[in-house]
């Protein structure tokens, strides 16, 4: 397992955009440790079964085992850091213009209360997604959902780059307080008109 103490990863984009820097800070310099989530550790246990319906649904076939491997680094930003629930190698029916030889496509698996409506839940996760793909250079990412006891649905989400540049510039300020040890404001991320 790596250490997320020292790099930003696609979790904690989310936190990061939704405003709540004072207590990722905290989290990544030991001060707090996070409170158990039950809706995560559900999500945790169910990724092989979120894996094994993407695949029965699409005939496609999603690599995995990334536990134990270290993280996707940038190479220009070596703390921007991604670990994927799955990768979806790219094919030519794919039907997008392929820039490098070979890419893979970024696989997000959640277990998720029946009562979120999915376009609260994408834009819940657009900044993990967003980041993930800015990570692997990927075009989209899959967004693979179970409901929980109702229903079962993926949803293919295209990378937007103004989006993701504003998510970065972020980013960037959280990590350069991070590494100065210089603890943000409550309220840093949370101004009217924050992106």
């Amino acid at each position: 397992m790596y250490d997320r103490s020292k790099s930003i990863g696609a979790s904690d984009a989310v936190h990061i955009h939704a405003g709540d820097w004072a207590a990722l800070f905290d989290r990544k310099q030991a001060t707090t440790q996070p409170e158990y989530s039950l809706a995560a550790e559900l999500g945790h246990q169910l990724e092989a079964f979120n894996i094994e319906l993407f695949e029965r649904d699409t005939g496609r076939e999603i690599q995995v085992a990334f536990d134990t491997a270290p993280p996707v680094r940038m190479a220009e930003f070596p703390w921007c850091t991604y670990l994927p629930d799955g990768l979806l190698q790219q094919q030519e029916s794919d039907d997008i213009t392929i820039f490098d030889d070979e890419f893979f496509i970024p696989f997000e698996a959640k277990a998720i209360n029946m009562m979120w409506q999915p376009a609260n839940l994408l834009r819940k996760y657009m900044p993990q997604l967003q980041h993930a793909m800015r990570v692997m250079k990927s075009p989209y990412a899959i967004f693979s959902v179970i409901y929980l006891n109702t229903k079962y649905e993926w949803i293919k989400v295209e990378y937007d780059e103004p989006y993701d540049n504003a998510l970065f510039e972020s980013e960037k300020l959280f990590q350069f307080m991070l590494e100065r040890g210089i603890r943000p404001p409550e309220y840093q991320g949370k101004r009217k008109g924050w992106t």
